[in-house]
């Protein structure tokens, strides 16, 4: 079959009205596309099939969470779409009611967004992809987060929150240092 660009003609026509019928939830009349909480679903979904895509040893729990390593690293997914998703960074990497017990990184400024939980102590790569733009360390421990496993890394000091780290963007390793130390003391 044959499609002209200059006229999209029936078969156009059939492939978009295939595809917004696929589309959870109904579509509303105007041209900003699916409803807020459809498109958020969807833009989470996608942003779950990325992850997965990219670091596959990853278990799904829905509707938007990623567990690697039996829950040493745990992502929590929250695309623009879902609206603002600040968050009492007080309690935030406390959720599992275990004190002192995570760092998290969140991939907007202001602790909003996309949350990556490090469950674990020592280095290791991350598999989650998002770009660093908060960080809070819920440890009692200095954490680093690094380029390579061999460098010194930047250091967040035990029981902190740094609301715009935008400098480290996307530094894919990080340490949970197992010592008591400050930053300064390392």
């Amino acid at each position: 079959m044959r499609i002209s660009l200059k006229e999209p003609g029936a078969a156009c026509a059939v492939l978009l009205s295939g595809t917004l019928a696929a589309l959870p939830g109904p579509v509303p009349a105007h041209a900003s596309g699916p409803e807020a909480s459809s498109l958020c679903e969807i833009d989470t979904a996608r942003a779950v099939a990325a992850q997965l895509e990219e670091a596959p040893d990853g278990r799904f729990v829905p509707p938007n969470v990623v567990v690697y390593d039996g829950g040493a690293e745990v992502i929590t997914f929250r695309p623009p779409s879902c609206g603002a998703a600040r968050r009492g960074t007080e309690r935030d990497c406390d959720e599992d009611g275990i004190p002192d017990n995570a760092v998290c990184l969140y991939d907007r400024r202001a602790f909003e967004g996309s949350r990556q939980a490090i469950k674990v102590t020592g280095t290791r790569k991350l598999n989650g992809a998002i770009t660093i733009m908060s960080i809070k360390n819920d440890r009692p421990f200095a954490f680093f987060v690094k380029k390579t496993p061999a460098e010194n890394g930047t250091c967040f000091s035990p029981g902190e929150g740094y609301g715009n780290t935008s400098y480290i963007g996307e530094r894919r390793w990080v340490n949970a240092h197992p010592s008591l130390r400050e930053c300064g003391d390392l």
